[in-house]
Parts: C-alpha cells; sequence; structure tokens
C-alpha cells in the first residue's frame, strides 16, 4: 500500500498516498460506494482517474468524519478528515510559473512572501485549500481579489463578509502540503 505519510494536526487526520499501483489495484484501494464509482468512471482522462482514485484510496484510511477534502499532483494523493469544514491541497514541487503567481496575488502579498519566507506553492497551496472550504458557502470565489495570505491565515473577503481559514504546511523535498480549517466555530458550508 503506498500510503506513504499520515499526520494529525488539531483534530484534522491527513494522508499522502504516492501513486504506483495500476488503476485496477486503485480501484481496489479506495473501496468506492455506487455515487462514487460513476464519479471516477467520468473522468475520461486516464491520469485524472489515478489521481481521483488515489485520493479516495488515502481517505479510506482516515477516521470517517463529517469534513473531508481531497487533492492531487501526481504522482501525489492527499486526503484530510475533520468533524468540520477542512480544506486540503498537495503540490508537487516544481518551479512555479511566474504568470500564474502574478495573475492570482496581490502586489502587497508578493511583498509578504518575501518578508515571511514563504514561497509561491504556500501561497497556492493556502489559497486553494481556503477556496475548497469556502465555494461550500460561496460562489465565483476570485483568490486574488478575495482571498488574502496573512501568514498562517488566510482572509476572505466580500463586501461585509469576512472567513479566516488557519492553515498548516507539512512537506517533504518532493511536495508541499497545506491543509486548513476555518477559524470561526459557527462557519458552517
Amino acid at each position: 500500500m503506498p500510503l506513504r505519510y499520515a499526520g494529525q494536526w488539531e483534530a484534522i487526520h491527513w494522508a499522502v498516498w504516492k501513486i504506483e499501483e495500476t488503476e485496477e489495484e486503485l480501484w481496489r484501494s479506495a473501496s468506492l460506494d455506487l455515487s462514487e464509482r460513476r464519479t471516477i468512471q467520468a473522468i475520461r482522462h486516464p491520469r485524472r482517474r489515478l489521481e481521483s482514485l488515489a485520493a479516495r484510496a488515502a481517505r479510506r484510511t482516515l477516521p470517517s468524519q463529517e469534513g473531508f477534502s481531497l487533492s492531487h499532483s501526481f504522482p501525489w494523493a492527499a486526503a484530510a478528515t475533520a468533524p468540520h469544514p477542512v480544506g486540503i491541497d498537495i503540490e508537487r514541487l516544481r518551479p512555479f510559473p511566474l504568470s500564474v503567481w502574478l495573475y492570482f496575488t496581490e502586489e502587497s502579498e508578493r511583498q509578504d512572501a518575501i518578508n515571511e519566507n514563504l514561497t509561491h506553492w504556500h501561497f497556492w497551496c493556502a489559497k486553494e485549500l481556503s477556496y475548497k472550504i469556502l465555494c461550500q458557502k460561496y460562489d465565483k470565489i476570485s483568490f486574488r481579489k478575495e482571498l488574502r495570505v496573512r501568514g498562517e491565515v488566510v482572509e476572505f473577503l466580500r463586501g461585509s463578509q469576512q472567513h479566516l481559514i488557519r492553515v498548516h504546511f507539512v512537506s517533504t523535498e518532493e511536495w508541499l502540503l497545506g491543509i486548513g480549517r476555518p477559524v470561526e466555530e459557527s462557519f458552517v458550508g
């Protein structure tokens, strides 16, 4: 079983899976219900199917809880479960495209990245996992205009509405994992 890493941060359990199996082997490891089977079968791209199956296989190694999130960046897949809304993002470390960095960050955030010794991938993971939490409640979230990374917190601002997402990072030489949860106890997706 290519479960490579597992851990816990606060009430969040997480797992990282390295994809080394065939699709057939992952179908067995993932143990999907009918609805999930149909979702995966609808994925046409073979690598995306492998990634989705591996993320679900990783989830099967974790305690079953109300909140869950999945992520993948070939050859890695990740899952998180929690008793509350949760977001996870894994990124295989590689050069980050400058055009993407400029597209999803404001100038003040770019300066913060230098001051806080965070990489472009930290910002991407933090915003991606925050999006996964917030999209349960909001449509069309702008990474650049509505999400601001402030160290270990991502701030979402839309008009008079504000939410804070607390983030935690785990990394190896090959990947960066971001895990997050709403700061507000009353946040409901």
